[in-house]
């Protein structure tokens, strides 16, 4: 079985990346298009710690040997693009099915 980490980076992942569409895709264009900030000022404080989070997470997962470090990157990587998360939690969840079965 994976270690808790890992599992829980895999979580993490979508949760990020959820608040990060919401925050370019709806929060961002409020502010810009309707003149409405209140989007971001409440889901960018909110995305910046899910953000801080999941970082934290990945740094201890890696350190810990759970993840080679290019996967690592990858996922530092594809949390910064919309969608990338998505992409981050396929690839996490192929890592734990595997894991161990070396």
């Amino acid at each position: 079985m994976a270690p808790w980490p890992l599992r829980h980076l895999s979580l993490m992942t979508l949760v990020e990346g959820a608040s990060l569409i919401a925050l370019v895709l709806i929060a961002v264009p409020m502010k810009h298009l309707v003149g409405l900030p209140i989007g971001v000022q409440v889901v960018g404080p909110i995305h910046g710690a899910l953000f801080l989070w999941t970082m934290g997470v990945l740094a201890l997962v890696v350190l810990r040997g759970h993840l080679p470090a290019l996967k690592g990157a990858g996922v530092f990587f594809a949390a910064l693009i919309p969608f990338g998360g998505l992409w981050s939690h396929r690839m996490l969840a192929h890592h734990i099915a595997t894991y161990g079965a070396k």
